[in-house]
């Protein structure tokens, strides 16, 4: 079956989940309305389109893999808004401010720092006929939710507006038997797929000397997130054996039948919950319950052979500069 994995980074993140009174809150994963809203945007996808987000939302599956779920921020949040009053309309935030009454509304918002998933999208048995009226195609295919990714409509955001992406998402087409193997595909891999595109030209053969220093800035900077040194991971310092491996705690949500994550038989440790976060109309922002799954494991980490793996793919310092 054909997947297309993506990595989601961003100094700050937010993925709205049951909001009661002023609090906020966010979950430690990126829940499905908000891979929708990344999708929509970056297919050009208005949030009046009512009927086309339906379709999209009807027509892929959604997993992801959290390697860090980070460290909560929270913002005291305060909103200037206009009080109600029958038969007036304000089509502007100016004309919101504008107004004779004005009331403060006060919240408190959460965020996380420095997360890091992938995510692996998926067409639905059902999705090969659907329809989706955009600029990109009349077909709903992986391939073009793959393009419309790297040559977004939209600005993408992870969760919130004041979220922009701080790495790209690198998405990728991989053929997988099961969704566990899809989101372990290695983040260096991913990175290593996208350098692949011809558009984007090999930092040694960059004459403009800001152009290669930004370059190895990234691949500086991507060296970092891969790794657990700075990230809030959960490592398992007693697991260490001779061969210098330790074990990094992930966890696994996903929607859809429990076996479907697994090659074999499902382990015991599955916790299915409902969740709050399928869209069902954005513009009056309204959500319905769906069932999704969680599956939390330890997997082998060397990170030494991480760093090797990265700064071979990496020009020298002195040879950029």
């Amino acid at each position: 079956m054909d997947y297309l994995v993506m990595r989601l980074y961003a100094p700050i993140s937010s993925w709205g989940t049951l909001a009661v009174g002023e609090d906020r809150p966010t979950a430690n994963y990126p829940t499905r309305s908000a891979v929708l809203g990344l999708l929509g945007a970056a297919l050009g996808i208005k949030r009046s389109e009512a009927q086309k987000l339906r379709d999209l939302a009807s027509s892929i599956g959604i997993a992801s893999k959290t390697y860090s779920e980070g460290t909560i921020l929270r913002d005291y949040h305060t909103i200037q808004t206009p009080t109600t009053s029958k038969g007036v309309n304000f089509f502007t935030r100016k004309q919101e401010l504008q107004s004779a009454k004005v009331e403060t509304i006060l919240s408190s918002r959460d965020y996380r720092e420095d997360g890091l998933w992938v995510v692996a999208i998926w067409l639905k048995p059902d999705a090969q006929g659907s329809k989706l009226e955009h600029n990109v195609d009349s077909q709903v295919n992986l391939q073009q939710l793959q393009y419309a990714l790297k040559h977004p409509k939209f600005t993408l955001y992870l969760g919130r507006k004041s979220c922009p992406l701080s790495l790209p998402l690198s998405p990728h087409i991989i053929t997988a038997n099961h969704l566990k193997a899809a989101l372990d595909v290695s983040i260096n891999e991913l990175l290593a797929e996208s350098s692949k595109d011809k558009s984007v030209k090999n930092v040694n053969e960059l004459s403009d000397r800001s152009n290669r220093v930004a370059q190895w800035q990234t691949n500086e900077l991507i060296d970092t997130m891969v790794s657990d040194r700075y990230l809030p991971t959960t490592i398992e310092y007693t697991a260490i054996n001779e061969q210098n491996t330790r074990l990094r705690q992930v966890t696994y949500h996903w929607e859809g039948e429990i076996e479907s994550m697994f090659e074999s038989a499902s382990p015991v440790n599955v916790f299915t919950h409902n969740h709050w976060d399928d869209p069902t109309d954005r513009k009056q922002w309204q959500f319905t319950q769906r069932i999704g799954h969680q599956w939390t494991a330890y997997e082998s980490i060397d990170n030494t052979k991480e760093a090797k793996e990265t700064m071979s793919n990496t020009p020298d310092k002195e040879a950029v500069l």
